[in-house]
């Protein structure tokens, strides 16, 4: 079962990974590949038409559009985690902490191995974005923190390449502001 699990993650990272690829191709500085990833949640939000999505085992719900692949537990040992699709081909991993924020962001400097951390390109009280080089490729990669029914919760931009730039990663995270508690 364990390797149905693990193989299942694979599976959705790959899917994940590549569907930044396709926003990859498209030059950073136009904000194209900004628009593209972020019409699909945009345009299902200004009309209404999110639905809730469960996080189980996480306490939560996050609206994204309908349709999508849903969410997937990707919890392992003690640390609950789920991975959701927030649409147009992108996800996001929610997670539970213990930590504070500035904690948080500490690990992620700290990566030397799966994103490799070069510099902050943005971060504010709750939101941080890390540029990261791997293999000569740039990526970035978001996370904010959310507090929910007194617990702690990091939602993060999924990928292994990332995602082609810090506003594409800042859209995808807007999705988090809609966690709330089930």
């Amino acid at each position: 079962m364990r390797n149905i699990i693990i193989f299942a993650a694979i599976a959705l990272v790959v899917g994940c990974s590549k569907g930044g690829e396709e926003t990859a191709a498209k030059p950073t500085g136009t904000g194209a590949a900004a628009d593209k990833a972020a019409a699909p949640a945009a345009k299902a939000e200004a009309k209404g038409d999110l639905a809730e999505i469960d996080l189980t085992p996480l306490p939560l719900k996050i609206k994204a559009p309908p349709g999508g692949k849903g969410a997937m537990d990707m919890s392992r040992d003690d640390k609950k985690s789920v991975t959701v699709d927030i649409g147009g081909g992108t996800s996001l991993n929610i997670s539970e902490t213990q930590d504070d924020f500035a904690a948080v962001k500490k690990k992620q400097e700290g990566d030397k191995m799966l994103f490799p951390f070069k510099k902050w390109a943005k971060e504010d009280a709750s939101l941080a974005i890390v540029q990261f080089e791997n293999a000569g490729k740039t990526g970035y990669v978001g996370f904010s923190m959310k507090e929910i029914g007194g617990k702690k919760y990091v939602c993060k931009t999924t990928g292994m390449d990332g995602v082609a730039s810090a506003e594409i990663a800042e859209t995808h995270l807007k999705s988090c502001d809609t966690l709330t508690a089930k």
